[in-house]
């Protein structure tokens, strides 16, 4: 394969995980379903789920299809491009590689969340609409434990994001680190 074929696909399989990482995270969220985006990531995701879960039922708010999904995806995507630039791989390798880069990516997606919630307090506070709503959705589960515990300074100044932001950072960096250190996925 060239490297622009490679590039395509590595770029439609990593669009396709984020789809059904996001069907994943908004449930986990309890994210409000009739937000035109929820309803639209919904839409795309739903053909594929609705065998995948005969495997891979929902529990509660996790939608473990999706994540299953997505983590299959990146499996594939790794399987790929580890195959492509002739690097030695295994099943166990493949698996933890690929649960770190999902794992990953979600805390990815918290953190532009929890940054899109700041910026958009500074520009436009109090703007609806929805991706705003959904951004908010998807940010307020985590920024909520850390305003308990570190409440507004002077009743307008929010420094939990910053609390929460190195949380992630940290489960994000050494402590997936140590638990799935990465073996291929850095090559991708």
């Amino acid at each position: 394969m060239t490297d622009t074929l490679v590039f395509i696909v590595k770029f439609v399989l990593q669009a396709a995980s984020l789809v059904f990482l996001l069907r994943f995270l908004l449930q986990a969220v309890r994210a409000d379903a009739y937000n035109p985006i929820t309803e639209a990531i919904v839409k795309l995701s739903w053909p594929v789920l609705r065998y995948l879960r005969y495997v891979l039922p929902t529990w509660r708010n996790l939608d473990f299809a999706a994540f299953g999904m997505a983590w299959g995806i990146n499996a594939l995507l790794l399987v790929i491009i580890a195959s492509h630039r002739d690097l030695p791989f295994s099943a166990l390798v493949v698996i933890g590689d690929t649960l770190r880069a999902t794992v990953s990516l979600a805390i990815g997606v918290f953190l532009v969340a929890i940054f899109a919630t700041i910026v958009m307090s500074w520009i436009a506070p109090g703007t609806r609409s929805p991706a705003t709503s959904l951004i908010h959705d998807v940010a307020e589960p985590l920024l909520a434990p850390a305003r308990k515990l570190i409440p507004p300074i002077g009743g307008t100044l929010d420094l939990s994001p910053m609390l929460t932001v190195l949380v992630l950072l940290v489960i994000q960096g050494p402590v997936l680190s140590a638990v799935l250190p990465y073996q291929i996925w850095h090559h991708v």
